[in-house]
């Protein structure tokens, strides 16, 4: 990215106000002593003052900022890297250029104070490691420069914005049994799916909303008619990875709080599991809803981890209620991980229903009481287990050991998806 002095000419302030009060003192004095220092005085106070407000003036035109961002994607505990580059194209000097930056990125910090010769140019490169996942704004920066006395400031805004996206670290957490879900075999399904799978089932006419890349162009030719694939439902079962973010339930400060615990949690299962090429699908509901329909494959565990990236335990819905209404767009045979820190007893009876329509559930429950929170889920695994439900319990102070998993690849699927909006909630 790169900017330029806005068009109109920014203003010009004084920043020593004193210098007016000097020269009217010596002036005072001059009339009244008729000293001759006191008039050489005031000749280069005369002198001074609109050569520094002339010079101030006619930098502030010729200075130019340009920045880049090296990448446009990173994960927690990673380092942010911008080059930036400051250019003098007057044959003035510029003593002191000051750049304050107003980005949003927890831990990073790229406000500096450089000085110019002649037609010069600077680059240099600002680093700092990112402590918070979430989409953030780079920029705008003020540009401020001065005369070699002091007396004069310009500034200017460099408006230019970038927005980055931090992702959550990937973690390892132990192993979790995850229940199957019904449709486990090798046989080929005779259920139909608008997901595209490995199994092509069969053609039909084409209907509106249909995309285009589902064509098939052999059997149109020879019929004379759009026709489009039809897909099986591949015979493994799909997961769904259910997250509460109702915001009275959690508990906790910062990454050590239930809803960082929750989001690793989900990251960790996402990775293990696509890892293991099973589909995987990613529902929760915070100030906004969050629906990814299962898939497999990279790509899929970029979605789930972009929608974490965002994710806030700022909704109010409960986790039972949640569940419920959830339940038309996760199908029968499937599997559900319910991650949650609430200790409402709801969304085990929430559980047992989604049971009763052959969706196969497993509670996670991280134990507010842990976290400081004032209420401890971790005696529903009775009721859970009595009713045949999965339970894992998780405290403060789990292990999750952040990883890198083939970093080559994920960054050439990163610069594919740089230009890609962030995941958007789907209702």
């Amino acid at each position: 990215m790169s900017a330029a002095p806005p068009d109109t000419l920014p203003a010009v302030t004084l920043q020593r106000p004193v210098v007016a009060i000097l020269a009217g003192l010596l002036l005072v004095v001059a009339l009244i002593t008729t000293s001759p220092i006191a008039y050489w005085l005031i000749y280069a106070l005369a002198a001074v003052i609109p050569i520094s407000y002339l010079w101030t003036r006619h930098v502030v035109r010729h200075v130019r900022v340009h920045r880049r961002l090296r990448n446009k994607w990173t994960t927690v505990g990673d380092v942010l890297e911008e080059e930036f580059e400051l250019e003098n194209l007057s044959r003035l000097p510029v003593l002191v250029v000051e750049i304050e930056d107003h980005s949003e990125v927890p831990g990073y910090h790229a406000s500096v104070a450089e000085s110019l010769g002649s037609r010069q140019t600077k680059q240099w490169r600002t680093r700092g490691t990112v402590a918070r996942r979430g989409m953030f704004r780079l920029g705008p920066a003020d540009v401020t420069v001065g005369d070699p006395f002091g007396l004069f400031s310009a500034e200017f805004r460099y408006g230019r914005e970038n927005t980055i996206v931090v992702y959550p670290p990937i973690s390892i957490m132990a192993d979790v049994m995850i229940p199957a879900g019904s449709m486990v075999g090798t046989s080929r399904s005779s259920i139909r799916t608008h997901q595209v799978t490995s199994d092509a089932g069969g053609i039909r006419e084409f209907q509106p909303g249909d995309p285009l890349k589902r064509i098939h162009w052999l059997s149109t030719a020879r019929r004379g008619q759009l026709l489009v694939k039809e897909f099986d439902l591949e015979p493994t079962a799909s997961l769904w990875i259910a997250l509460d973010l109702d915001a009275r339930v959690q508990a906790g400060f910062g990454d050590e709080s239930t809803e960082e615990y929750g989001v690793k949690i989900v990251s960790s299962l996402a990775y293990q599991l696509i890892r293991d090429n099973k589909s995987v699908g990613f529902l929760a509901m915070g100030s906004e809803r969050f629906l990814i329909q299962p898939a497999k494959g990279l790509k899929q565990l970029w979605r789930v981890l972009e929608a974490l990236a965002v994710v806030q335990a700022k909704g109010h819905v409960p986790f039972g209620e949640f569940l419920s209404s959830s339940a038309p767009a996760l199908g029968r045979g499937v599997s559900l991980v319910a991650v949650t820190p609430s200790a409402e007893p709801t969304w085990v009876v929430s559980l047992v229903q989604l049971a009763h329509r052959s969706i196969y559930p497993l509670a996670i429950a991280v134990d507010a009481a842990s976290f400081g929170g004032a209420a401890s889920n971790a005696a529903m695994d009775v009721a859970a287990k009595s009713a045949g439900i999965g339970f894992v319990g998780l405290q403060k102070g789990v292990a999750f050991t952040a990883i890198r998993p083939d970093a080559t690849a994920m960054d050439r699927e990163a610069r594919q998806r740089a230009s890609w909006p962030v995941a958007a909630a789907m209702a």
